[in-house]
């Protein structure tokens, strides 16, 4: 959001799960158009509520590699992924998403074919679950796509604003 806003884009809405109060810290200086609950967004969006979007920033998932509940986990990072993929695809929105490099898990090769794909643990698992969608909605069709994604595996997130196990999304609307 704040590279964002240091472009000129100021039209955003932020979502994000605030259950943990602390992580208001994150944007509390950013200029933001509007915040939506995390839980709220997704249908909200799906419905148009919030016009014309031109791109998801999708950074948000369970990253959590100990974190032993497959359904919650599946739940969370798959499942709401693929309705944000539909919402997108029927909205005519690009995404642009957050994997992680712990679909390669025990490969010791990083290259992006099912041969170097080991997740080691639910999380990993979730995460290869979404790109292979990506992979048949998009590749095989590529140049007919109506929707532009981008999956980024990456293979740490640390830095500035980050917060351990923090989830956050941010979500660019054209200006009206």
């Amino acid at each position: 959001v704040k590279g964002l806003t240091a472009r000129g884009i100021d039209d955003i809405v932020a979502t994000d799960d605030l259950t943990q109060g602390d992580k208001f810290r994150n944007r509390a200086d950013l200029k933001i158009a509007d915040y939506v609950d995390a839980d709220d967004f997704y249908g909200q969006f799906a419905d148009g509520a919030f016009g014309k979007v031109d791109a998801v920033f999708h950074e948000g998932a369970c990253s959590d590699t100990m974190e032993l509940d497959g359904k919650y986990m599946m739940d969370n990072n798959y499942t709401l992924s693929c309705g944000l993929f539909r919402a997108c695809r029927t909205r005519n929105t690009r995404l642009l998403y957050a994997s992680s490099a712990a679909t390669y898990g025990g490969s010791d090769t990083f290259s992006e074919s099912p041969e170097h794909e080991k997740p080691l643990n639910v999380y990993g698992y979730s995460q290869l679950l979404f790109d292979q969608p990506m992979r048949r909605e998009l590749g095989a069709r590529f140049e007919n796509a109506q929707t532009q994604v981008v999956g980024c595996r990456y293979f740490n997130v640390h830095g500035p604003r980050v917060q351990p196990q923090a989830i956050e999304r941010a979500h660019v609307r054209t200006p009206r």
